[in-house]
């Protein structure tokens, strides 16, 4: 087992969501614009294909062992504390805030996904999911080698069972023998 290094993941998360979050404005931007205009399905591939592209990146980033409750936490963060900006400043402040997440050069304001709550509403589930496997992994780092395996004993199932599952036992009368009862073996009737 790798040792986890969440500080890093976080940082990486942070840098990593805001990368996206500048490439999907103008990406969506543009996308939608093709979508208005009625332009033909194929115009719009490679903007969707980049969409899905960063979607893939960050979700490959998430699911690396060493870094990824960081990376979770972090994006999370990130996608929480723009959205909460965005939606409390005033309008003056959150447009010139929303400026951050325009690619540098573009005239396009592409940044209306920042306004329409979605970000928040990602942002929150993540946040909280990336807190949870930090605490594990941080709690699982601590435990010794060994002690790993006694951390999620196995259940043994028996057969025509459930785990846990006592077999059937029919009530017993007084003088009356009752043949072997085996595992998932119907009682006589």
């Amino acid at each position: 087992m790798t040792k986890p290094l969440p500080a890093l993941g976080l940082v990486i998360g942070v840098i990593a969501t805001y990368g996206a979050l500048l490439v999907a404005s103008y990406t969506a931007f543009r996308l939608v614009m093709r979508i208005q205009m009625f332009s033909s399905k194929s115009s719009m591939l490679p903007w969707l294909a980049l969409l899905v592209l960063i979607a893939a990146v960050l979700g490959v980033l998430m699911i690396v062992p060493s870094i990824g409750a960081g990376v979770t936490t972090g994006s999370g963060l990130l996608l929480t504390v723009v959205a909460l900006v965005t939606m409390l400043l005033p309008m003056r402040q959150s447009f010139d805030f929303v400026k951050l997440f325009q690619l540098p050069g573009s005239k396009l304001g592409g940044t209306y996904m920042m306004y329409d709550g979605s970000l928040i509403l990602l942002g929150i589930p993540l946040l909280l999911v990336g807190i949870r496997r930090w605490a594990l992994d941080a709690k699982l780092a601590r435990l010794p080698q060994g002690q790993l395996q006694d951390t999620f004993p196995s259940q043994t199932q028996q057969w025509g069972g459930y785990p846990g599952q006592q077999p059937y036992q029919p009530p017993q009368h007084p003088g009356q023998q009752q043949p072997p009862q085996y595992p998932g073996q119907q009682p006589p009737r």
